[in-house]
């Protein structure tokens, strides 16, 4: 992880900050349709009931390192400021030894959160913030659920079980569907957290290029041209027929069109308001308490303590 973009000392922070404030229409009305969806969410508690989240879990604790305040300090802070931010608990965060640039988090009853060593050494510190402030988004909007579902049933299911026919390839299209448009949700939170719209279109370039090499030669604006270009492929029906084909077995939108969608947004009255604190709020306030080691002031909902580092889950 590169030093050279040092992340900001002060940020605005969003007391009691609902995920209804920020969540991309899109999302909204496509996890509706979702929900229709017979017998899925029996589905996915069969696959719970097998004790797949804590396999996972298992796995990580075994393999991955397990980012604390005396583990990965620097990633540690940058994810509790993240945390902070946007008001909300600590899930688990994991840093995992893998050569694809991703991150992403799984499971229903204690979320977490992992980044992947390859992502971690492309970013610098207020890209890595970004994508942390992603996945938190992904925790607060409460994607968990239905994002662990789109991973259990299109990569696991259809895999190992070879679920086919028309009735789940429409189940499978229209997770999928929405597992995009989650994203755009998930990259608002990541606007919020890093709160820097130059930081999130270099993100978003480095996920399309991925390369440190040729970096300092990649222009934003060129960036954002090309998403003009890729929406203007539409311009005859084959070529909306072949971009849809290609989009409809994606879980992310294209990189190119995140941008320009997050940039979009940025010069928005809603993204505005928030910045200057006019934004839905949670109803109640929960006090905070004493961790259980050290005795030191903690959020009720933080995992484990960031002074001591202890669990705090006794």
């Amino acid at each position: 992880m590169e030093n050279s973009q040092s992340v900001k000392a002060t940020k605005r922070r969003f007391p009691r900050l609902k995920s209804s404030a920020f969540e991309h229409p899109a999302d909204t009305q496509a996890l509706e349709a979702v929900r229709q969806i017979p017998f899925i969410d029996k589905i996915f508690k069969k696959f719970m009931e097998l004790g797949l989240e804590r396999i996972v879990r298992i796995q990580l604790f075994g393999q991955a390192i397990h980012v604390s305040p005396k583990q990965c300090p620097k990633i540690y802070n940058l994810f509790k400021e993240a945390c902070d931010i946007l008001d909300m608990h600590e899930p688990d965060l994991f840093l995992a030894n893998n050569p694809y640039v991703n991150a992403f988090t799984f499971g229903v009853d204690r979320p977490f959160i992992v980044l992947q060593s390859a992502l971690v050494d492309l970013l610098e510190e207020d890209e890595l913030m970004a994508v942390i402030g992603h996945e938190l988004g992904h925790v607060k909007s409460g994607h968990v659920l239905y994002r662990s579902i789109v991973y259990v049933i299109v990569h696991l299911a259809t895999k190992f079980f070879g679920l086919g026919g028309a009735a789940s390839l429409g189940a499978m299209a229209a997770l999928l569907d929405w597992s995009r448009k989650s994203e755009l949700t998930a990259d608002r939170a990541e606007l919020l957290v890093v709160q820097d719209i130059d930081a999130c279109l270099r993100l978003h370039m480095k996920l399309a290029g991925g390369s440190k090499a040729v970096y300092n030669q990649i222009n934003p604006q060129e960036f954002l041209r090309q998403a003009d270009s890729y929406e203007e492929i539409e311009y005859n029906m084959l070529n909306k027929v072949y971009k849809i084909l290609y989009e409809l077995k994606l879980s992310h939108p294209v990189p190119v069109y995140r941008a320009k969608e997050l940039k979009n947004w940025s010069q928005s009255k809603q993204f505005k308001d928030i910045m200057n604190g006019k934004y839905s709020t949670q109803d109640t306030e929960i006090p905070n308490r004493n961790c259980p080691h050290c005795g030191i002031i903690i959020s009720p909902e933080f995992f484990f303590c960031p002074d001591c580092g202890k669990s705090v889950r006794i």
